[in-house]
Order: C-alpha cells, then sequence, then structure tokens
C-alpha cells in the first residue's frame, strides 16, 4: 500500500497523545492497573499503526515476532520459576509482557544495528543479541515495578545501607 506514511503519522499521534494525555488524566483517578484502559488501548492502536507504517508487507512477519517472542517469555518464566500453581500464573502474568517488550526492542536494534552479508553471522548475531535483550527484559521484571526508582536512587548517590534485625 502507497499510504504507510499516513500510517506511520498517525501512529506516532496516537502514541503522543496516549503518553501525554490520556496517561496523566487516568493517572490522577486510578487505583489500579485496570483503570488505564483508554491509555492501553491507544497505545496498542498506535504501535499496530506505527508498526504497520515501518514494516509494510513486513508487518505479519513482525507481529509474528512478537507474539512468539511473547510465549518465548512466558516460557522462560515458566522453567525458571517454582513449580506450583502460583508461579505458573506469575509466569503468565509476567512472563507474555517481558517477551513482548523485548520482541518489540529486538526489532527496533535489529533494523537500525544487525546487517551483514553472511546470513549465518547474521542469525548468530541476531539470536545473541535477542537472548541478551531477553535476559535483560526479564531481569528488568524480575526486580519489579520500581527498577526506574531504585537505579534513580543508586546513581543519586542516596542508597542507604540495609539494615538488619537481629533477634
Amino acid at each position: 500500500m502507497k499510504n504507510r506514511k499516513g500510517f506511520l503519522i498517525g501512529g506516532v499521534i496516537l502514541l503522543v497523545i496516549s503518553a501525554c494525555i490520556l496517561w496523566p488524566l487516568e493517572y490522577g483517578k486510578a487505583q489500579y492497573i485496570t483503570d488505564f484502559g483508554f491509555t492501553f488501548l491507544t497505545l496498542g492502536l498506535g504501535l499496530l499503526a506505527t508498526m504497520y507504517g515501518l514494516m509494510g508487507e513486513n508487518f505479519t512477519k513482525g507481529l509474528t515476532f512478537i507474539l512468539s517472542s511473547a510465549v518465548v517469555g512466558f516460557v522462560v518464566w515458566l522453567i525458571f520459576s517454582p513449580t506450583d500453581f502460583f508461579s505458573a500464573v506469575l509466569a503468565m502474568m509476567v512472563g507474555f509482557p517481558s517477551g513482548f517488550i523485548a520482541g518489540l526492542i529486538f526489532l527496533v536494534i535489529n533494523h537500525l544495528f544487525l546487517k551483514d552479508e553472511n546470513r549465518r553471522r547474521l542469525f548468530f548475531k541476531q539470536l545473541i543479541c535477542y537472548v541478551v535483550i531477553l535476559f535483560v527484559v526479564c531481569m528488568l521484571f524480575y526486580k519489579g515495578g520500581d527498577w526506574i526508582d531504585e537505579l534513580s536512587i543508586y546513581f543519586n548517590g542516596e542508597r542507604k545501607p540495609v539494615e538488619f534485625d537481629h533477634l
């Protein structure tokens, strides 16, 4: 299709509206993550439109890769978590988003930086890059939702020593 530029512009506009207008409005009255319905909807639509605008004919391949990456993230969390029902639920709730985010980051890095004439060498570069990205994203999810706050405290030198209570 020749209207990919329109999808790209529309997707970027939706992403900006979601991040700069809808999220602050919903953040003021939200108590749970499920209260961010319009933010997630516009982020998803903006992401899909931007992906189509950037990828064109390869949109279905990119979408398939991202969904496969989400499944891989779930499997990684399922393998490395204890074997009980609650860890399976945790693997599902954290594994799918971490795989999804790792897939998105990999697609961007693959497009911008990974180029090689030798297809075998390119495949190994891509595989190593994806594994590293998935590992980093899974570690960030493992540390919890406050990892940005933890990093800012650490780099600002405000880290307090850990105190242990002795009984």
